[in-house]
């Protein structure tokens, strides 16, 4: 927006002559340049899997509670004409309650001892995920060793929905297997049983 015109403007401060063309060049510069900011943008890609599974599970103090909640996810996101990382860490989050309280833990990137190997097939007909996490911390203080094994294999149809020009998502239902072993004492070993959210395998492209 043009500010107040100042009334000395005129007769005080009246630019010279060659200055009057810079102005436009500029505008005109700018409008030339848009294009190749547009066309330099670069379509990011993103390979998820999830699946959750519910397990009893043993507290800080030796009890044993029931109806923890384990919820295990890949995501991959790599830029067009990049090669997918292979390694890419797994997510794995897991709350619980005690009788005195919450459990939780979470693996992220940090304490990763063992490469993540990581296979996701394009056509979505199965994802792969293993490796070892250690000092995965709890709110409670703790530190743990977590080892993760995880297959999805897709069974149901491949459904793609358009995200807008150069964006789409193509998601399918999955089964999924894990066994995650929580400081030596396998905690899930068997198919995900979560009553809500069934496993999927999705690629999304946005541009």
């Amino acid at each position: 927006m043009r500010g107040p015109r100042l009334l000395w403007s005129r007769s005080v401060h009246r630019p010279s002559r060659p200055y009057r063309y810079v102005v436009p060049l500029l505008a005109a510069l700018a409008v030339l340049a848009v294009p190749s900011v547009a066309s330099a943008s670069v379509a990011i890609t993103e390979q998820a899997a999830s699946a959750r599974w519910s397990t009893p599970f043993q507290c800080p103090d030796g009890s044993t509670a029931s109806a923890g909640r384990l919820i295990v996810e890949s995501v991959n996101s790599f830029a067009e004409g990049t090669t997918p990382d292979p390694s890419t860490p797994v997510g794995v989050s897991f709350v619980g309650q005690c009788a005195d309280g919450t459990f939780s833990w979470g693996v992220g990137t940090a304490g990763l001892t063992q490469s993540t190997t990581t296979r996701f097939d394009p056509d979505l007909e199965y994802v792969t995920v293993s490796g070892t996490y250690a000092n995965v911390r709890d709110n409670r203080g703790g530190s743990h060793t977590v080892s993760v094994d995880v297959r999805w294999t897709g069974t149901g149809p491949i459904v793609t929905e358009d995200s807008g020009p150069g964006s789409w998502l193509t998601q399918r239902s999955a089964t999924a297997t894990a066994t995650i072993v929580l400081d030596g004492d396998t905690l899930v070993d068997g198919a995900a049983n979560y009553p809500f959210h069934t496993p999927f395998i999705r690629v999304e492209v946005c541009q």
